[in-house]
């Protein structure tokens, strides 16, 4: 695992305005390149600092992956999305729109494009958030929070970068949402399928792995740690680390041992196995990632399934298409429908499993919230969306997937790492919470003491390289009492 680092920050060399800068020396576009951050950093407030203890992350601070994300990462995003409706214009229009339709088509798409391209410059030039005004479902909910959101606090690189990326990847999806011809169109539809049918050599290994596993808290403990390290199919990820790290994991899961900073799996083990707990036990996945990663999602829940750690499997998945990745209910049905079809008999028969656990309730689909695509963090729950909380409560345990999750699950804040992950939920405890998750930002708790130090000698990136990962778990009885 030590050998899959990658600095994120060594690629943002661009102009204010997204252009790359092109010049025939080295030399001459470091100066330049120099000269023209500093000016964004005058001119929008940036500090050249780390983000503070106890702060929330924002690209306010300039040596913060909140930062680099803003400034690099998301425009990137929004040009691949324009690069993608401009390339296949032909082929959406006659997707989505009749022949009598086609020039107004044409015309909204342009629209779109322009649209997105004014986001983009909102995001490089910190432009304030704007309410949304057409026919979302949430408007109310987004509008409410923006406008009570701190004046300070209202724009890409001054507010909390979770928010800033929340109201992104919504207002991108708004534009679709209030079109004509595109509402049901999906800009990232085509890259989470080919991230599973890239992957099917890994999906049928990791299945064969699989197979006549026993009932045990070392096999448990295999299959949260292949879990975790599924994250690294995410298409942020090289394509050829990607597939070298699902061979080295599955070779030798022990190997990546070291890359775990903290593993409670024998915590988790006991909260399921325990025959003393309620006979119907209930698992919430509260999932990240489509392709390899959904993939592993369903071979954990069959796991546990089959041995008798749940009852019943229940996934929460997107309202609307999410940092590009993210599982909506289509993705969820596709990869079904994907794997159930496949050539390989293998393959095809555990995705008719999948189904048939699906058609029986042994798996389900859970109702569609939009708190999951809100800014919301999650200790709002209980205020913001009461019946999701109380359905979580249900739950013997509630697996929370990702990046992404984790940071709401922590308010986006620089905790000290030493911290007790239980105190910075901040009272959010519907039941007991596994996190399995690629530390991928700042944002981190639960570490023993000097681990954070120890590391940063080491590797001054560790916190964003990807190549760590945690197996957190917060017991509600040992919080609450019942």
């Amino acid at each position: 695992m030590e050998s899959l680092s990658k600095d994120p920050s060594a690629d943002d060399k661009q102009r204010d305005d997204g252009h790359p800068v092109k010049l025939d020396s080295e030399a001459s576009e470091n100066k330049i390149s120099h000269v023209l951050r500093t000016e964004f950093d005058a001119k929008y407030e940036i500090v050249n600092l780390q983000t503070p203890l106890n702060a929330f992350m924002s690209g306010h601070y300039k040596k913060s992956f909140a930062f680099f994300t803003l400034r690099s990462r998301l425009p990137v995003i929004l040009t691949n999305v324009i690069d993608t409706l401009t390339r296949e214009k032909t082929e959406l229009v006659a997707q989505f729109a009749s022949n009598d339709f086609e020039q107004a088509a044409r015309e909204e798409l342009k629209i779109i494009i322009g649209l997105i391209s004014r986001l983009k410059y909102e995001l490089q030039t910190d432009k304030p958030f704007q309410n949304f005004t057409g026919e979302e479902p949430d408007q109310e909910l987004w509008n409410n929070f923006i406008n009570s959101l701190p004046p300070g606090e209202r724009t890409f690189f001054k507010a909390s970068s979770l928010h800033a990326e929340c109201y992104l990847h919504r207002k991108l999806h708004s534009f679709l949402e209030n079109s004509i011809f595109l509402k049901s169109f999906d800009f990232y539809a085509k890259l989470k399928e080919q991230s599973l049918t890239d992957s099917m050599d890994d999906v049928l290994a990791l299945t064969k792995y699989t197979r006549r596993s026993e009932n045990s808290l070392e096999v448990f403990n295999e299959l949260l740690t292949i879990n975790l390290w599924s994250n690294f199919n995410d298409l942020c990820s090289d394509p050829e680390i990607i597939k070298q790290t699902n061979r080295q994991v599955l070779q030798n899961v022990e190997a990546t041992n070291h890359n775990v900073l903290v593993n409670q799996a024998a915590k988790i083990w006991d909260c399921l196995s325990n025959q003393k707990r309620k006979k119907q036990k209930q698992v919430d996945f509260i999932l990240d990632n489509a392709g390899y990663e959904l993939f592993s999602d369903f071979i954990l829940a069959e796991y546990m399934i089959e041995k008798g750690l749940a009852s019943k499997v229940r996934f929460h998945v997107k309202a609307h298409p999410w940092f590009v990745t993210d599982v909506t209910e289509r993705d969820f049905k596709w990869t079904l429908e994907y794997l159930s079809q496949h050539s390989d008999y293998i393959i095809s028969l555990i995705g008719k499993k999948f189904l048939q656990y699906l058609d029986e309730g042994t798996f389900e689909l859970a109702p569609v919230s939009r708190f999951w695509t809100s800014p919301y963090v999650f200790n709002s729950m209980a205020q913001t969306d009461p019946d999701l909380y109380s359905s979580l409560q249900q739950s013997q345990l509630i697996v929370f997937k990702g990046e992404l999750n984790y940071r709401k699950l922590l308010q986006d804040v620089c905790w000290d790492s030493t911290q007790e992950t239980s105190t910075c939920l901040r009272g959010f405890l519907p039941s007991n919470v596994c996190v399995l998750r690629r530390v991928k930002s700042e944002v981190i708790s639960g570490l023993a003491k000097g681990v954070s130090e120890a590391l940063s000698r080491k590797d001054p990136q560790w916190m964003v390289s990807g190549r760590y990962g945690i197996i957190q778990f917060v017991d509600v009885t040992r919080e609450f009492g019942y």
